[in-house]
């Protein structure tokens, strides 16, 4: 899979991805352009667009994604998970208690301009609850979840897409504490948007 950049110059990224010959590309992975957290116990707290992902009993992660017309009219979202060698061997960790097989995806309503910052009474509007995740590596997800060959196209977060716009989602957890940084780099560690046909 190919992976896309995205970032505070995500409208250049937009503008890159409008112009790409889409028949030639496969089915691609697309890095958020902008990742920000919010804080229910600090509601007017504002938080700009970062690498820093946390997600707690207060914390949300907001993202945002601007996709071009493309040929793959399926996506999906997933975390990407390194196992614990590759992770140290790239310096990419991330530290977590409670259970991590249940990570909530959130449809949200899309901001009129870009999400650059936001606080908890500032923040996109949940619509509705696309499905949950685990954050694993892909190996012990098949496993712990019990998938089977495709699962990709089986996944509860998937959405149709392949036409021009912008995605917002909100990822959220109950019982549980995640930290990392979600950079753009290979290989990921990251929550992210996937093309699947």
């Amino acid at each position: 899979m190919s992976m896309v950049c995205g970032s505070q110059a995500s409208i250049q990224v937009w503008n890159y991805l409008k112009s790409w010959d889409a028949k030639k590309a496969g089915p691609m992975t697309y890095f958020p352009g902008a990742i920000i957290r919010v804080n229910k116990a600090l509601p007017d707290q504002v938080y700009t667009s970062g690498s820093h992902v946390i997600l707690s009993d207060d914390d949300s992660m907001f993202f945002q994604w601007h996709l071009s017309k493309r040929k793959f009219k399926s996506c999906y979202i997933d975390s990407v998970v390194l196992s614990p060698e590759d992770g140290i061997a790239a310096n990419k960790t991330y530290t977590s208690s409670g259970s991590l097989t249940h990570i909530q995806i959130w449809n949200v309503t899309t901001p009129e301009k870009y999400m650059k910052s936001l606080s908890w009474n500032s923040r996109p509007q949940r619509i509705a609850l696309m499905g949950t995740v685990g954050f694993f590596p892909d190996k012990e997800k098949i496993e712990q979840l019990e998938l089977e060959d495709g699962w990709q196209s089986l996944m509860a977060t998937r959405f149709p897409c392949g036409e021009e716009g912008t995605l917002s989602i909100e990822v959220a957890c109950e019982g549980c504490r995640l930290e990392f940084e979600q950079v753009f780099s290979s290989p990921p560690l990251a929550f992210d948007l996937m093309e699947i046909g």
